[in-house]
């Protein structure tokens, strides 16, 4: 018998050999494991964070993004005006972690209750 889910069927047996039983339920929680892990985090969502933004529903972390991004490109603009872009090891790992750290930081300021 063969399932759509990736379940296979558990046979019982007589009750002194549980073997097969408990064969079966260790493949159940190894399947139900990452299932678990995923749905935690997400149960503890309370509201969903999106704004009203023109009459429409709007993601309010693409915005936090945008304007993180944003923040990111200005920063670097006043690096090169102090000749400090010149010495920066890494600029794209760098300006995308800048990027990155302005997104989240005016997430918390925004959203952080």
């Amino acid at each position: 018998m063969s399932v759509a889910s990736g379940f296979e069927p558990v046979r019982l047996t007589a009750v002194g050999s549980s073997r097969s039983f408990r064969a079966g339920r260790s493949r159940c929680a190894a399947l139900g494991l990452p299932r678990v892990a995923i749905a935690l985090p997400v149960a503890a969502c309370s509201y969903s964070p999106t704004m009203d933004l023109l009459g429409s529903y709007f993601p309010a972390w693409m915005l936090c993004a945008v304007i993180g991004i944003v923040a990111s490109i200005i920063i670097r603009q006043i690096l090169v005006v102090a000749g400090i872009n010149d010495y920066v090891v890494a600029p794209l790992l760098t300006y995308a972690a800048l990027a990155v750290s302005a997104t989240l930081l005016i997430w918390l300021l925004w959203f952080g209750h």
